[in-house]
């Protein structure tokens, strides 16, 4: 085969993959003012870029759609240090698992599943007495501007949601995709021959990156342009697009070789061959084994899964509440399906209703026993059954009642109570009561629906 009818072969097999654009165009979107929560982005757009074409890509700083979605933290005073406190507990609030810290800096995973300073909390380009959080969820946002375009204007267009971020080896930092619509993010070209009949084994080409790297260059935090135009990629005005946003471009834990920071590598490498380490308890064993075999549905879910599983592989004292950096706690949603209700408790130092449950102790052989003792305890009722598959996992930041902030890494079960029992409240509650599962009250958790129809959801599969 000569090298013509290589390239020619290479190319037939998807001519998105691996062909250079002739021309490509950035073109900046000029004339925006503040952006502020609730604003149309897509008419906003309408009015100041330049005519869209079929296969442009719109890059949108995330600080815009954080603006326009109120991810915003507003304080009563622009203080430098009130607002630094409110910066750091945002960043509690907003990080799953802490991969380095130098003094105040931290690198974090979101979870989204992304690796950047401050876990995306950002205090530039906002007013004095704001901050900015990431968006909650930059694919759908992403997917949402560009239905909106294309209702508007009748254009079918790319989106891509960047975010700047530093890179291991590298000085300085360069924007990146963390949402992604209507393109196809990563372009695998392994398994294709190059020119030189050399068979690619590694190359994944992060093409959003590219695209968002590329359009920082007439945008910038200095210049209050934040949306560019990439205009040249498409083929006859159409993108590659395989539907699966900005995921692909997420590495999983077992193929990511800056999972930690130096020192926590080195420090878990210390405790791995024993330096200062006890040996891992019986529960901290049945953790890891229920954790590992929990079948994460959502990506949110899996996300959670590494970074519980992450957790406990660099502390064997995960399980214990002197763990000051976290620790695992086990919860149980009591429900009387007879009566379609749940029981609460209200909880003495969050004031909110939330589900039983609490720390471990040391005679906890596993996670269940934690759940099933801490359920018992808190309900007064004995007869209790469970689920000895977990219903999900969470994990909140909080104070401590020692006043440390500290994580909690919330492992939730299913218990089925018998029909007509009448709880006791203990001295850890300011009430009990049974709800219906359809009324929840005033001042319930925010996870609790969510929790519930998981619940709910296992209780049809029995």
């Amino acid at each position: 085969m000569s090298s013509d009818d290589r390239t020619t072969d290479q190319h037939s097999v998807d001519p998105h993959r691996g062909a250079a654009s002739s021309r490509v165009e950035i073109l900046p979107v000029l004339g925006f003012g503040e952006i502020r929560p609730g604003d149309d982005l897509a008419a906003l757009i309408a009015v100041y870029a330049p005519p869209l074409q079929d296969g442009d890509v719109l890059v949108v700083t995330s600080k815009a759609i954080s603006k326009v979605e109120g991810r915003l933290i507003t304080l009563e005073t622009a203080d430098p240090d009130e607002r630094e406190a409110a910066r750091q507990a945002a960043i509690d609030g907003e990080t799953v698992r802490v991969v380095a810290q130098r003094g105040p800096l931290r690198i974090s995973q979101t979870r989204h599943g992304l690796v950047l300073a401050a876990a995306g909390v950002d205090a530039s380009n906002v007013a004095r007495n704001e901050l900015a959080l990431l968006p909650l969820d930059p694919d759908g946002s992403a997917d949402g501007l560009r239905k909106a375009i294309q209702s508007q204007l009748g254009v079918n267009v790319a989106v891509i949601i960047s975010d700047s971020m530093g890179r291991p080896w590298r000085a300085g930092i360069t924007d990146a995709a963390i949402g992604v619509a209507g393109l196809r993010a990563v372009n695998d070209e392994r398994g294709q021959l190059d020119d030189y009949g050399n068979l690619l084994e590694v190359t994944q080409v992060a093409v959003a990156d590219e695209i968002a790297a590329a359009a920082d260059l007439v945008k910038g935090k200095l210049t209050r342009v934040p949306i560019a135009i990439v205009r040249g990629l498409a083929v006859d005005g159409e993108l590659p697009d395989d539907g699966a946003g900005s995921r692909t471009l997420i590495r999983g834990a077992d193929e990511d070789l800056f999972r930690l920071g130096t020192a926590e590598a080195i420090e878990l490498g210390r405790e791995d061959v024993g330096v200062g380490m006890e040996a891992a308890p019986a529960l901290h064993v049945d953790a890891v084994r229920t954790i590992a075999a929990m079948v994460p549905v959502t990506r949110e879910d899996s996300l959670l899964q590494q970074a519980f599983l992450g957790f406990l592989g660099a502390r064997t004292d995960a399980t214990w509440r002197h763990c000051v950096p976290g620790h695992l706690t086990a919860s149980a949603l009591v429900m009387d399906p007879t009566q379609r209700t749940v029981l609460l408790t209200l909880h003495p130092r969050v004031g909110l209703w939330v589900q039983v449950g609490g720390h471990c102790e040391p005679g906890d052989q596993t996670l269940l026993d934690a759940a099933a003792r801490e359920a018992r305890e808190e309900s007064g009722i004995g007869a209790l059954s469970f689920d000895p598959v977990p219903l999900g996992l969470d994990l909140h930041p909080l104070t401590c009642s020692l006043g440390l902030p500290t994580r909690h890494f919330d492992v939730r079960f299913l218990a089925i109570a018998p029909e007509g029992a009448q709880p006791t409240i203990s001295d850890e509650s300011l009430d009990l009561r049974w709800f219906s599962w359809d009324d929840l009250p005033d001042g319930s958790s925010a996870e609790l629906p969510a929790l519930i129809r998981l619940a709910r959801e296992r209780l049809e599969a029995w």
